[in-house]
C-alpha cells in the first residue's frame, strides 16, 4: 500500500491557490472526488452566495448563485462546522426544497482565525456521492487556506 503524502499535497494546493487563484484551486481538489461541482459560498446577511464555483461540466447554472441558509445544506455546515449526504432523497432527516437539484453534499464551514464566519466551502452533486475519509480529513487542513484569497 502506498503511503500519501499529504504534506506534499498540501503544499500543491497552497502553490496553485499563490500562482493560480481560487478557481484552478477548485478544480484541483475537485478533481480529488467524483463530484461534479465545488465551491465557495459566503455568508451574506441570511443568504448563502456563491463566490467561486467550479463545475466539472463546464455548465451555468443560475440555481447555484444564491440559497437561503435555512433552505440550504449549509445552514447545517455552519452550525455543525461539517456536514454531508449522499444522497439526499433517501435522508429520511433532511427535507430539502432542491429536490433533484442537490442530491450528494460535503461542506465544511470557513472561519477565519479571529472566529468570524465567512461561509463555506463545498463539494456536492445532483448525482448521489459520497467522500472518502481520507479525504474530508484532508479538506480539513487545506480549506482554511482558501481564506487568505477570500474577500
Amino acid at each position: 500500500m502506498h503511503e500519501i503524502d499529504l504534506p506534499a499535497q498540501t503544499a500543491a494546493v497552497r502553490s496553485v491557490l499563490a500562482k493560480h487563484g481560487i478557481r484552478p484551486a477548485l478544480a484541483l481538489l475537485n478533481d480529488r472526488t467524483p463530484y461534479r461541482y465545488t465551491a465557495i459560498y459566503k455568508l451574506t446577511g441570511e443568504t448563502m452566495e456563491a463566490v467561486h464555483v467550479f463545475d466539472r461540466g463546464s455548465e451555468y447554472r443560475s440555481w447555484l448563485k444564491a440559497v437561503p441558509l435555512d433552505k440550504s445544506f449549509c445552514d447545517f455546515v455552519i452550525r455543525e462546522g461539517e456536514f454531508a449526504t449522499h444522497h439526499a432523497s433517501r435522508d429520511q432527516g433532511l427535507v430539502s426544497p432542491y429536490d433533484g437539484l442537490v442530491e450528494s453534499y460535503y461542506g465544511r464551514v470557513l472561519r477565519r482565525e479571529d472566529g468570524t464566519l465567512y461561509g463555506s466551502f463545498i463539494h456536492f452533486d445532483v448525482e448521489p456521492r459520497s467522500i472518502a475519509e481520507e479525504e474530508a480529513a484532508f479538506l480539513q487542513d487545506v480549506i482554511p487556506l482558501f481564506l487568505d484569497y477570500l474577500d
